[in-house]
C-alpha cells in the first residue's frame, strides 16, 4: 500500500514538475516572442517614420521641379525659353540687304525712318494689376491701369537711335566757331546715356546672338575676302515694326497698351529747350536720362533723333 502511494506521489510529483517545467518554458517562449514582437514593433515604427520622411522629401523635390517647370517651357525646336506675358511668334527667313534710308546721315527722312521702328507706345506694354505674380515679374511703373514695363528689343532700338543721334550730333559740331560750347550743351549732359546704351547693347548681341554663317562678298577681280553680310538669308522674329498695327495676329496684343494715350512729349521737349536755349525748339534729353516709358508717337520719336533743329537751337 505504502509502496503504490509512493508511485501514486511520485507519479504526481513528476507530473507538477512537468507541468511546472512546461508553464516556465512556455513563459521564456512567450517572453522572446513579446521581445521580439517589441523589437518587431520599433523596426516597423522606425521604417513608417522613414517612409514619412522619405515621401515628404519626395513631395517637395516634386514640388521644386514643378516650379522651376512652371517658371520655363520648351518650344518645338527643344529651345529653353522663359514664360512670358509677350507670346511666342513664329520665325521666317530674312535676307540681309543694304538699305540707303537707314545706312545714311542724318537727314529728314532717314531720321523718321529710325524712329518708326518701334510701335505707338514705344514698345512699353501695360500688363493689368494683379497679373504680373503669374509671369514671376518684380513690380513695373505703377499706373490707374496697370503696371507698364519695356520689351528689350525697343529698349534696344532705343540705345542705338541715341547712339546714332550723338554721333551725327558730334558730326555736326565740325566747323562750328564753339565746338565747346555746344558740345557742353548737347552731348555732355547725355554721356552717360550714351556709354550705358554702349553696354546694353554688347549684352544683348551677346545674349541672342546670330549664328547664321556669312561668306565674303565678292570683290571686282572676283575674289573673296570682306564680308558685308548682305545676301545672307537669316532666320528672323518679325520686325518690329510690323507690330504697328493690330491687323498682324502673329505681334502681341501688349505691345498696343499704350496706344492712343501719347502723352505732350512735344511740348515737354520744347519747355527743356526754352529753358536751356531761350528757344522752344527740341534738344536731346536732360543729363542721367535713361528710357523712360511715357509712350511717344513715331513722329514725335522723328523730333528728338534729328540733330539739325539742336544745332539751329545753338545758332539763334
Amino acid at each position: 500500500m505504502e509502496h503504490l502511494r509512493f508511485l501514486s506521489w511520485n507519479s504526481s510529483g513528476r507530473s507538477k514538475v512537468n507541468a511546472l517545467e512546461d508553464e516556465q518554458l512556455m513563459s521564456k517562449e512567450s517572453g522572446k516572442l513579446e521581445t521580439q514582437l517589441r523589437i518587431l514593433c520599433e523596426r516597423q515604427g522606425k521604417l513608417r517614420r522613414w517612409i514619412i520622411g522619405l515621401s515628404i522629401l519626395v513631395g517637395i523635390l516634386a514640388l521644386a521641379l514643378l516650379g522651376a517647370v512652371s517658371h520655363s517651357t520648351r518650344d518645338p525646336d527643344g529651345e529653353q525659353t522663359m514664360l512670358s506675358p509677350v507670346p511666342r511668334m513664329p520665325r521666317t527667313k530674312v535676307t540681309f540687304e543694304e538699305d540707303k534710308l537707314f545706312a545714311n546721315g542724318s537727314n529728314p527722312k532717314s531720321d523718321e525712318a529710325w524712329a518708326t521702328l518701334t510701335p505707338q507706345g514705344d514698345g512699353f506694354i501695360l500688363l493689368p494689376n494683379n497679373t504680373r505674380q503669374q509671369w514671376d515679374l518684380e513690380p513695373g511703373k505703377p499706373t490707374k491701369a496697370g503696371e507698364v514695363y519695356d520689351i528689350s528689343v525697343f529698349h534696344e532700338l532705343h540705345c542705338l537711335r541715341h547712339i546714332r543721334t550723338h554721333t551725327f550730333t558730334l558730326q555736326a559740331l565740325i566747323g562750328e566757331d564753339d565746338p565747346q560750347k555746344i558740345y557742353d550743351l548737347l552731348l555732355k549732359p547725355t554721356e552717360d546715356h550714351v556709354f550705358h546704351c554702349f553696354d546694353y547693347i554688347r549684352q544683348a548681341l551677346m545674349c541672342a546672338g546670330d549664328m547664321t554663317i556669312e561668306w565674303p562678298r565678292v570683290e571686282a577681280d572676283g575674289s573673296r575676302f570682306a564680308v558685308d553680310g548682305w545676301g545672307i538669308t537669316h532666320e528672323s522674329m518679325p520686325q518690329a515694326a510690323e507690330c504697328e498695327g493690330s491687323q498682324h495676329s502673329n505681334c502681341p496684343p501688349t505691345l498696343l497698351a499704350n496706344q492712343g494715350r501719347t502723352q505732350p512729349l512735344r511740348r515737354l521737349i520744347s519747355e527743356r529747350a526754352k529753358e536751356r536755349f531761350g528757344t522752344t525748339v527740341p534738344v536731346n534729353g536732360p543729363k542721367g536720362a535713361h528710357r523712360s516709358s511715357s509712350p511717344r508717337t513715331p513722329e514725335e520719336w522723328a523730333i528728338t533723333t534729328s540733330v539739325y533743329k539742336p544745332m539751329q537751337a545753338i545758332q539763334a
